[in-house]
């Protein structure tokens, strides 16, 4: 046994009585546990549900995907004896540390591993989606505004403020730009939709400023950051009910290109996983699962789903998220008024179980090791 083993060992066995410290015998990085009031297992998983609108009822749930700790089901309230707010919209993992956007409660957090609170920012408008590089987080907003806050300390150190009737959502870093999803136009109180938007912002992160604007589907919503390309999902227009599509942005020359419809977006090994919603004349939907080929621009013409439960096939998916590490496949569903369900499948799309996912319209889901 060498020293760093040794001392690897030493201090696991007082992790088992003190919960500052957590250790996973397959690395040997440490993870903040500091103040945690439970004991948790090195690798980890949290799910982000964003409740009711207006009701406070977010919450932050606890899972062990190896089955080695117990579920919980609000690990939020339990490490900081508080609720986390009103409308927790997006949640990200960054240096090892939990950031949280509270869109209703119109704040960003930073957890440490644990759950538990460092530090926060409150904005004046409406906070929605977020993204980190380089020690910075980058923080979208109705308003029209777009925040770059210290990683750290969540002080705000540079804004790009666009037009305040614009409601901004998605956003990615990617080869040192900003992309920013210009969704909708709404009234003063940003409460009405008045139009849909068709652009995404490209943004310079040093200088916070616009370089340029890319023409788009309309209502763009989602943004990813993929092999050093930039997937976009636009929502149409929710008052004709158009589809959902997925679109690539060329970064060298900032233009589009339509893919397919989808609705859903998650990212293995240059593999995107797909689910697109169709509705019938009465609204009732049915869902399709599909791959897209990053490399190759090919789209699959199966399912990666080998055995999936029946009521998938006709659920509001919420949740869609792919374990980097394992490659298995989470898919939560709600009905917006109970707690949601997530799904597991394997790498292979294998069944594998279901589970409670803690609160109302579970939408995200991160891995932490």
């Amino acid at each position: 046994m060498n020293v760093k083993s040794f001392l690897m060992g030493m201090l696991c066995l007082l992790a088992t009585g003190v919960s500052f410290v957590s250790c996973n015998d397959d690395n040997d990085d440490f993870l903040d546990d500091t103040g945690s009031k439970v004991s948790l297992p090195g690798r980890r998983a949290y799910i982000l549900y964003e409740g009711s609108y207006g009701q406070g009822n977010s919450g932050l749930a606890f899972y062990a995907p190896d089955g080695n700790a117990d579920f919980i089901g609000d690990i939020y309230t339990v490490q900081n004896g508080k609720g986390l707010g009103d409308t927790g919209s997006a949640m990200i993992e960054h240096d090892d540390n939990i950031y949280v956007v509270v869109s209703g409660s119109n704040y960003v957090v930073r957890l440490n591993a644990a759950g538990v609170e460092q530090c926060r920012h409150e904005f004046e408008y409406m906070p929605r989606y977020i993204d980190a590089e380089d020690g910075y987080v980058y923080v979208t907003q109705y308003g029209g505004r777009v925040s770059k806050l210290d990683a750290v300390t969540l002080d705000e150190v540079g804004v790009y403020q666009g037009q305040p009737d614009h409601a901004y959502e998605g956003i990615v870093e990617c080869n040192g730009l900003l992309y920013v999803a210009d969704s909708q136009t709404r009234d003063e109180s940003a409460t009405v939709v008045l139009g849909y938007n068709s652009e995404v912002l490209v943004i310079d992160p040093n200088s916070m400023q616009l370089k340029q604007t890319v023409s788009v589907t309309v209502n763009p919503e989602r943004l990813w950051e993929c092999d050093g390309k930039v997937f976009l999902i636009s929502r149409g227009d929710y008052a004709t009910v158009t589809d959902s599509w997925l679109q690539l942005i060329d970064t060298q020359t900032n233009t589009k290109t339509d893919i397919e419809k989808a609705a859903k977006l998650a990212e293995r090994d240059n593999v995107l996983y797909l689910i697109n919603t169709e509705y019938d004349s009465s609204y009732n939907q049915t869902n399709s699962f599909f791959t897209y080929n990053i490399s190759t621009g090919k789209i699959t013409d199966h399912t990666f789903l080998n055995n999936n439960p029946e009521e998938l096939s006709s659920a509001t998916i919420y949740l869609f998220e792919v374990d980097d590490e394992t490659g298995d496949i989470y898919i939560g569903t709600s009905d917006y008024v109970s707690e949601g369900t997530v799904y597991r499948f394997d790498a292979s799309g294998t069944f594998k179980e279901k589970f409670d996912a803690g609160g109302i319209n579970p939408n995200s889901m991160i891995f932490v090791d």
